[in-house]
């Protein structure tokens, strides 16, 4: 199997890069294809902690390639700042690709970003202000920058004496804060932004499907989760990408029967951060208690994470749109100790019961969650010792709780994650890549 994809079941925060980090020792290329630095990825390895927004998660492994696809838009700044963070841990970025045709984030989207949220009032999306939105407006209206265009100075030149006075117009209109930026002064910075990165430049699609016509092995990773789609998730509390597995053929440029396995990561509860609407959310101390004990403080934002039940309506949408060959279950071993687990598999809407998760945002306020309660499980003290032991030790009401989730996904959960080192995982198939 050459290709794998890694996918976020729920709205991203499910331990996406702790899987990615896990299954790339065999890797040759880790390909982010969506999304931009509002996606929060902790990686630990040998002790050492690394808080990554842009850089694949692939980056950290020697000897692999860590493309960020043309899906993706990018952020140099904090690119920057990212990759000072792996050099100074002892690092590199020799493997670092970056499509010419990705979309850069620039000064100008962060301020309209925050305007714009400002505007909406009570209607808030919940960005993370990182303007992310902006630049993919900018890419669907053809005024956007690429990162190939910093390779080439005349285009640079055209291309910033056009943007530079209409974004200008649009911050005074939108009573953002106003961007001080001269042409000169612009270029210059996008100069700056070529001598770092410029080497990394190319097209990463001939590179990708080269690599796979080699039989190389080929991950791609997700950031956000399919919840978030563009599409298929709860709009408009959405990311500005399409995080489902379809984005993974447009954001990497790769034909769809180039992908052979798609890995559904899900958390063993739920969480979200941001608006929108959360069927099995939980309040007060029962919330605070699971975000605690989770540390469930967002990576990017730093903001405390709604949390609720495991809901299987979600997870079965996110299935049905990414193609799960596989599951992931992550953060199973924060459940300990609670004396009964309700999982949600249906939310009864207006006396009718539902089974499949809906579009419409006032029916799922209006939707109260049906649940399935399990048994819980006694915790234990060396995670070492139980991943040892092996899936089959596992405390019999937590291989249920794992049993119950694959039955109605009708998909295996290969892959059970009981804490965040990588050695921490259970790994029930053991080769991934023939």
């Amino acid at each position: 199997m050459p290709s794998l994809a890694i996918i976020g079941a729920q709205w991203g925060d499910e331990g996406k890069g702790k899987i990615t980090d896990y299954l790339d020792e065999e890797a040759d290329l880790i390909v982010r294809f969506q999304g931009g630095n509002n996606a929060g990825h902790t990686i630990i390895v040998d002790g050492k902690v690394f808080k990554l927004h842009g850089l694949p998660s692939g980056v950290v492994r020697p000897g692999k390639l860590a493309v960020i696809g043309n899906g993706v838009v990018v952020n140099l700044e904090e690119l920057g700042e990212e990759i000072d963070q792996v050099l100074q841990a002892g690092g590199s970025i020799d493997g670092l690709r970056i499509s010419d045709r990705a979309h850069l984030i620039m000064n100008y989207h962060k301020k309209l970003d925050g305007a714009e949220e400002k505007y909406r009032g009570k209607n808030v999306v919940g960005t993370t202000k990182k303007g992310i939105g902006p630049a993919y407006q900018d890419k669907i209206a053809r005024i956007g920058f690429r990162a190939g265009d910093l390779l080439e100075d005349d285009l640079l030149d055209d291309k910033i004496s056009f943007i530079l006075p209409y974004k200008k117009d649009i911050l005074d209109l939108m009573g953002a804060e106003p961007c001080s930026c001269t042409d000169e002064s612009l270029h210059e910075k996008m100069r700056r932004w070529r001598d770092m990165v410029g080497h990394c430049i190319c097209d990463t699609s001939v590179l990708v499907n080269e690599s796979l016509d080699q039989g190389k092995n080929v991950i791609f990773e997700g950031a956000q989760g399919a919840m978030l789609d563009i599409d298929h998730g709860t709009y408009p509390y959405v990311t500005s990408s399409a995080t489902c597995g379809g984005g993974i053929c447009t954001g990497a440029g790769v034909a769809p029967n180039r992908i052979d396995g798609v890995i559904g990561v899900i958390k063993a509860y739920t969480t979200r951060v941001g608006e929108g609407p959360f069927v099995t959310e939980l309040s007060g101390e029962e919330e605070l208690a699971l975000q605690h004990k989770g540390g469930e403080f967002g990576v990017t934002t730093g903001r405390g994470r709604r949390c609720g039940w495991l809901d299987l309506v979600v997870c079965e949408h996110s299935a049905r749109m990414c193609g799960f060959t596989s599951l992931c279950m992550t953060k199973i071993d924060i459940l300990s100790d609670i004396p009964e687990l309700p999982v949600c598999v249906a939310y009864e809407i207006d006396g009718e019961e539902v089974r499949h998760f809906p579009a419409s945002i006032s029916k799922l306020n209006r939707a109260k969650p049906v649940y399935e309660y399990l048994k819980g499980w006694k915790g234990w003290d060396d995670t070492g010792a139980v991943v040892r032991a092996g899936y089959d030790n596992l405390p019999g009401e937590m291989r249920e709780y794992i049993e119950f989730t694959e039955r109605y996904l009708k998909t295996p959960a290969d892959l059970i994650s009981l804490g965040p080192d990588r050695d921490e995982t259970i790994d029930r198939r053991g080769s991934w890549w023939n």
